[in-house]
């Protein structure tokens, strides 16, 4: 696997090639600089060598620039594409507004501008040479996985000491006392929870790659050790459920691997890997947000407004009613409502979830494979605040779902679905 990602990498490099139609031809650029920016130059490495805007990511944004230039090349939009934009438009009117009602400063509308409203347009991206970028995408992911997984628990072994040297790197105390003081797994790209995100994306996106363009499955029971293992590891209650949920549903027919399975889960749990999972579900299944949202909502304060919301990073405004009030506004849903209105949390709702469910659905006839998947990640999202911290989060789930939407095309344009 190794010979090939390193193989494929260099070919994207390179560029080498003329066909845009073939896996031989050109890697897409904008793809490329997202990929970059996601796994080679993440948050913390920003944080290492700028002082301000490290939370921009700017080769992911780049890439996206790629992209809006492509979108707009000969001064129109394509029919398909209008309905995207012009839900764009009307997010970055209602960010202005909120921000200008809430008195906040440039810098704060540049910093959720390009981590909030960049990502987007990569969501509806049609791929040059789709073949080409999925296959690099998919390998990336799951040597990322792979990295973080065996890192992982090296650094267990080793008493956290490579990750908080890591985030001592970054200047970032706040995540080294974290993982200093939790087993959880914290990796080069971030969060526990980002990184049970990152391992579904993997999950799903290689079954279906290996189920329609490989014809295979040879790198399934990798893929499944990586994620049984990255997960467990995350202690993430939402991320271990729904990947139960998927490794039942996607492999109920398939006895060998249904035994492996087994045999996997069994392992791991006489060796104690699900220990902190059980130990955790056990608890408050929402970690206490729900408890907290009971709590500070009794109190009689107008949280939310319709058009218009409270401004980035308003959470943080409720720390006078009890110390976590933050806490109750993590669930992306209400974080929005609050920040930027109700109106900009129905628009993006659809935007992100939506209108990606209704094109997979018409683009080809395996939709319900491709559904299954995406609406597990889709919950998965929903459970933390990862896209409303306004940077790495969202460029991470618009490639995702811009994967799976070029995916599905290819299948419709080359009939290998039928």
């Amino acid at each position: 696997m190794e010979r090939i990602v390193c193989s494929d990498l260099k070919g994207a490099v390179m560029l080498v090639g003329k066909s845009n139609n073939g896996v031989h031809g050109k890697m897409d650029q904008a793809i490329l600089w997202v990929l970059i920016g996601l796994f080679a130059v993440p948050i913390f490495v920003r944080e290492m060598v700028l002082s301000n805007f490290y939370q921009i990511n700017i080769f992911a944004a780049l890439g996206c620039l790629f992209v809006f230039h492509v979108t707009l090349k000969g001064g129109k939009l394509r029919r398909k594409d209008f309905v995207p934009y012009l839900i764009i438009v009307c997010l970055i009117v209602i960010l202005a507004l909120s921000e200008i009602h809430a008195g906040r400063t440039l810098k704060g509308f540049v910093r959720v501008f390009f981590g909030l409203i960049m990502p987007l347009p990569l969501l509806f991206y049609e791929m040059y040479n789709p073949r080409k970028t999925i296959r690099i995408i998919v390998y990336t992911f799951r040597t990322v996985s792979f990295l973080i997984v065996c890192l992982g628990i090296v650094d267990l072994v080793l008493g956290r000491r490579i990750i908080v040297s890591y985030f001592n790197l970054a200047h970032d105390a706040n995540y080294a006392n974290m993982a200093l003081g939790s087993i959880r797994l914290y990796s080069y790209i971030g969060h526990p929870l980002y990184n049970a995100e990152l391992f579904l994306m993997t999950f799903g996106l290689n079954y279906i790659y290996g189920e329609l363009f490989e014809k295979n499955h040879k790198q399934d029971k990798w893929v499944i050790l990586i994620t049984v293992i990255g997960v467990a590891l995350t202690a993430s209650k939402s991320a271990i459920a729904i990947f139960l949920v998927l490794l039942i549903v996607l492999y109920v027919k398939s006895i060998r691997y249904t035994v492996f399975i087994l045999a996997i889960l069994a392992i791991g749990y006489f060796y104690g890997v699900f220990d902190l999972v059980l130990q955790r579900f056990s608890g408050s299944l929402t970690t206490g947000r729900a408890e907290v949202w009971s709590r500070i909502s009794s109190k009689g304060i107008k949280f939310f407004h319709f058009f218009w919301g409270n401004g980035s990073d308003s959470k943080y405004s409720y720390a006078y009613l009890e110390e976590w009030a933050r806490a109750a506004f993590e669930y992306p849903y209400r974080l929005y409502a609050l920040e930027f209105g109700i109106l900009f949390t129905i628009l993006i709702f659809v935007f992100l979830f939506v209108i990606p469910e209704v094109r997979i659905i018409k683009n080809c006839t395996r939709w319900i494979l491709f559904s299954i998947v995406f609406l597990a990640v889709v919950a998965h999202v929903n459970t933390y605040n990862g896209i409303g911290t306004y940077s790495d989060p969202m460029y991470l789930y618009c490639l995702f779902g811009c994967t799976m939407l070029n995916m599905s095309m290819l299948l419709k344009k080359e009939n290998l679905d039928e």
